[in-house]
């Protein structure tokens, strides 16, 4: 059994977004570090985010904001409840090949070493934790911090989505995003679902029928089928290849063993949204800021504490109970509700990382906004949500929520 390379103060396991944002943050912070994955290229599927929370990750991982990411201007949300709302803040869908090759270029640079193999298991040896890869070899390292995803979930999250020619301004705004568009697939005999579309660099447009959360999970066909339905109605046809998409909901963080988790093994996807990849890139510098401090893999796991609060997890928890328990007429009156809040107040919701007392504001405005039958579904949902610990103790803080704003 071979053992490669030595004397390293980081392994990092994966070379997804969070796995490779962490690696070049590490190296960059000075610490001996490699990375060790099957292969090296540029992730497939579509990551998006808040123009904001690009700008105030990228700095740390030396990035330019305006080069990795194509930032959209209105956002918009459709629902038949509330009509067409245009948010202000800007929407950014990253371009995969050049983040990816920025972070690698990054981590190379500042001497990090690329260990190509797919990894078995992880152990602690005296006081070093390994990596053991298929081949018999092994990685040692002080820590070796695992992002190769996380758990199944308790619901998922999918979506089909379809590039056609552009513009297609009848359904995403010029210039800019639409975010959900739920009047668009709505279909009294089909879960709920919605409409997302994006501009690509090329001029073509990707549109994607996406089910929010759903237990079980919405067959990929149905959701083709509904997809195929809207393109036909404005006369669109695909131009490339369908973009098939799963995310798990409502996965708890890895916990125990060797190794410690970042990504989604840490459960950083939001549980009501799918959304993790600003999570991720924000992680990596404060981890490398633990190891370079002199800390561990129980440092780092602070850190990650931090990064999603465990009151925060229990409340977005009982958020994905919430939206799992309603139809598509309830889910389009949701979100004409959470749309009407402040932007302060919706985004604090849509961010793992938010206090947990921001989250659960946001909670009771949107529950105060609801017409009253909306109201009575939500609290009965709330009353039964004790299936889980996560969710039981997100309805209890809920409910305090409400009770204090007197709703």
């Amino acid at each position: 059994m071979t053992s490669t390379p030595a004397g390293l103060d980081a392994a990092v396991v994966g070379a997804g977004p969070a796995g490779l944002s962490a690696a070049a943050a590490c190296a960059a912070a000075g610490l001996r570090t490699a990375l060790v994955a099957p292969v090296l290229r540029p992730w497939p599927v579509t990551y998006c985010l808040w123009d904001d929370e690009l700008a105030a990750a990228a700095p740390a991982l030396g990035l330019d904001p305006a080069a990795v990411a194509a930032t959209g201007s209105p956002t918009v949300v459709r629902t038949a409840a509330g009509g067409e709302r245009r948010l202000t803040r800007g929407y950014a869908r990253l371009r995969n090949d050049v983040l990816h090759a920025a972070l690698l270029d990054r981590f190379r640079g500042h001497g990090g070493e690329l260990v190509p193999g797919r990894v078995r298991g992880l152990r602690a040896d005296g006081g070093r934790e390994v990596a053991e890869l298929d081949d018999g070899s092994e990685v040692r390292a002080g820590v070796v911090l695992d992002a190769r995803g996380g758990g199944p979930g308790t619901a998922a999250q999918r979506a089909w989505g379809e590039v056609v020619p552009g513009p297609a301004d009848a359904l995403v705004p010029a210039g800019g995003a639409l975010l959900m568009d739920w009047a668009a697939l709505a279909d009294p005999g089909a879960p709920p679902a919605f409409l997302y579309g994006l501009h690509l660099d090329d001029g073509t447009v990707l549109l994607e029928a996406t089910s929010l959360a759903a237990r079980p999970p919405v067959p990929l066909a149905g959701l083709r089928a509904r997809l195929d339905r809207v393109l036909a109605a404005h006369g669109l046809r695909p131009v490339g290849d369908p973009e098939r998409v799963t995310i798990p909901l409502g996965a708890a963080g890895r916990a125990g063993g060797a190794g410690t988790p970042l990504g989604a093994a840490a459960g950083l996807v939001h549980p009501a949204t799918g959304y993790s990849v600003a999570s991720s890139l924000r992680l990596g510098p404060r981890v490398a800021g633990a190891l370079v401090a002199g800390g561990d893999g129980r440092a780092v796991r602070r850190v990650l504490r931090a990064a999603r609060p465990p009151a925060t997890a229990a409340l977005l928890g009982l958020g994905l109970e919430v939206l799992l328990s309603l139809d598509g007429p309830g889910t389009d009156a949701f979100f004409a509700a959470f749309f009407t809040l402040p932007e302060r107040s919706w985004a604090a919701y849509l961010d793992v990382g938010s206090p947990p007392s921001a989250v659960a504001a946001t909670m009771a405005r949107t529950f105060a906004a609801l017409p009253p039958p909306q109201r009575a579904h939500l609290l009965r949902t709330v009353a039964r949500s004790t299936g889980t610990a996560v969710a039981a103790r997100g309805a209890g803080r809920l409910r305090r929520g409400v009770a204090r704003r007197g709703v």
